[in-house]
């Protein structure tokens, strides 16, 4: 599932705290230095049950798809090159999972993008750039918010949420 890398990048496009637009309150520090947030969306998306049960469901395709051309490869009921007819097939399946992937993601990251502007406003966050541990935007001085994100969205996590005065500048 090579395309599962890219939902980092697709994230940077779909999500913002102000939409282009300039900060309404002031960065925590008090002086004119923005305040910049990093979101990694990935564990996010991973922790849904839905997001689990695609994936699942994509899998079991998979698995299925590659034990048919094994039983007629096996049983002679391929013609032509076995190889170029497995990666038509495979082809195909990726698009019908792709178009369910994207449909999946677009709903995921209305409610993040939710979740993320009322946690700008809430911390007085002026930017949050995507990131992530396979594609590096942020190299340091951003406050890490994703697990805020995972507690706002799936409840979960142990104490209060950590406040962006503790991050570097």
């Amino acid at each position: 599932m090579k395309w599962l890398r890219l939902l980092p990048l697709l994230a940077l496009s779909l999500l913002g705290c102000n939409n282009g637009q300039t900060s309404q309150a002031p960065a925590s520090s008090g002086s004119s230095k923005m305040l910049i947030a990093r979101l990694d969306t990935l564990p996010i998306l991973q922790q849904d049950p839905a997001y689990q049960e695609l994936a699942k469901k994509y899998t079991t395709e998979n698995i299925k798809l590659r034990q048919s051309m094994e039983k007629r490869l096996a049983d002679g009921a391929l013609k032509g090159d076995p190889r170029e007819t497995y990666l038509k097939e495979q082809a195909k399946l990726n698009d019908k999972w792709m178009k369910s992937t994207n449909d999946f993601i677009q709903t995921r990251h209305t409610k993040m993008r939710e979740v993320v502007k009322a946690l700008c406003e809430e911390k007085h966050i002026d930017m949050v750039l995507i990131d992530s541990k396979e594609y590096h935007t942020v190299a340091y001085g951003a406050f890490d918010i994703t697990q805020d994100v995972l507690m706002k969205i799936y409840g979960s996590g142990n104490g209060p949420a950590p406040t962006p005065q503790g991050a570097p500048k």
